[in-house]
């Protein structure tokens, strides 16, 4: 029976993934080919990582080796604008069958022992669990701000565009934001097997994986890096301090498996932000809320919209942010990307790229996926009482059918960062 869910199991997931993946295959293609014509649509920002992996001069210094090495192999029998397409296609999915693995991992059930054959069915492993969690990485991975197409003019209060000041943790038209996630999910939950351990016993394969993909993930996009070696940063002060430098020795272990992380930042901002860029760009600086209060001045009404489902759910979870670790770091990590994107900025021509945003919506991702992750939990065990899980399900929903609409404007070729209009569910 074991093997038998297993393998629908298996079934379901890749026929799920067959579906997104084919349809977020065409959208990343049209914007390559549209790349140059934005009067066209399909509007992003692929056409400087193409020039970037066929060795012509964007205009920008990006340090993003490994994704542009990923387009340059396949570049090696491929168009560039397939080339590109099938590495992001490929770290797409690869960043869905690891959430898949993580999910499962952490939603395990044991069945109950042959000597307890009365046990409730709540303590046994069932099929449909596996589909629900399938169903629910994939909505997760759908899932958008709240937002309404302009009927005439109603909209939601208190939001001037879609895009700008809400953000989501689905950007799809940033290749780097969406090529970075595998490893960024890899690093948010490979941490906490560290974490749960470090101070009794040091576990080489655990600090290893941990700072591989701490590694891979910076040198795809430094977005979630930033944040979350600020956030687990704080996590690891506070340990230290509770036990009272009792665990520095290996508070020091593990933080010699940031070094390699460390190293690659200095040499990415160097050449971002060095000599060679001196007169463009000129570092990070401290903006207390300015640009992104000038790009959208109801940041409160928009980070709700892109949380509703986080927040809601917050209410009925708040006794857990005690009692588990990773949803509290998820909600610590959030906090420090809002944060640093309100406060930092990047000085010079960047300043009004407003890229500290990026690891914002890597803040939201976390965020969502924690809180799925403790609803699940929740209603497999029945923790949560029906009325209150069905209200938690909703809001779920509503964020996974704005992403629905909003992918399925972004796949006809609609501007991503524009109030849009009533045609996109025409």
């Amino acid at each position: 029976m074991k093997n038998k869910t297993r393998i629908i199991d298996i079934i379901i997931f890749v026929a799920f993934l067959a579906v997104f993946l084919t349809f977020f295959a065409r959208l990343v293609y049209c914007q390559t080919i549209y790349a140059e014509m934005t009067e066209r649509g399909y509007n992003s920002d692929i056409l400087a990582y193409m020039q970037e992996m066929q060795g012509i001069d964007s205009g920008y210094s990006f340090p993003y080796p490994v994704f542009f090495a990923i387009g340059r192999f396949f570049n090696l029998f491929l168009p560039i604008d397939r080339a590109i397409t099938v590495a992001e296609v490929l770290l797409n999915g690869l960043a869905i069958v690891i959430s898949k693995y993580y999910f499962e991992k952490l939603l395990a059930v044991k069945a109950p022992a042959e000597k307890d054959t009365a046990a409730k069915a709540p303590s046994g492993d069932k099929w449909y669990r596996h589909i629900i969690i399938t169903a629910a990485i994939f909505g997760c991975f759908m899932m958008s701000m709240w937002w309404l197409p302009r009927f005439g003019k109603v909209t939601l209060p208190f939001k001037d565009q879609v895009f700008y000041g809400t953000y989501s943790g689905n950007p799809w038209h940033n290749a780097t934001y969406i090529a970075t996630r595998p490893f960024a999910i890899g690093c948010f939950f490979s941490f906490f097997d560290v974490l749960s351990s470090y101070e009794k016993k040091f576990s080489a394969k655990d600090h290893i994986v941990f700072s591989v993909f701490l590694l891979l993930t910076t040198l795809t996009k430094p977005s979630f890096t930033l944040v979350f070696v600020s956030a687990s940063g704080i996590v690891l002060l506070v340990k230290l301090f509770v036990s009272k430098f009792k665990n520095i020795r290996n508070s020091l272990i593990l933080a010699a498996f940031y070094v390699p992380t460390f190293i690659a930042l200095i040499i990415q901002f160097g050449g971002v932000f060095g000599s060679g860029n001196s007169e463009a760009e000129h570092g990070i600086g401290f903006d207390g809320f300015r640009l992104w209060t000038s790009i959208n001045p109801n940041v409160i009404p928009a980070v709700f919209y892109a949380n509703v489902f986080s927040i809601v759910c917050l209410v009925f979870f708040a006794k857990e942010i005690l009692k588990d670790e990773r949803y509290r770091f998820s909600l610590i990590l959030f906090a420090t990307a809002f944060l640093e994107a309100g406060l930092l900025c990047e000085k010079g021509f960047r300043y009004s790229h407003f890229n500290f945003s990026w690891g914002y919506m890597h803040g939201i991702f976390f965020l969502e996926m924690m809180t799925l992750i403790k609803l699940l939990e929740a209603t497999f065990s029945r923790k949560l009482k029906p009325v209150f899980a069905v209200i938690c399900w909703l809001f779920f929903a509503s964020q996974v059918a704005a992403g629905v609409m909003y992918f399925a404007g972004m796949y006809r070729g609609l501007d991503y960062n524009t109030l849009l209009p009533a045609i996109w569910l025409g």
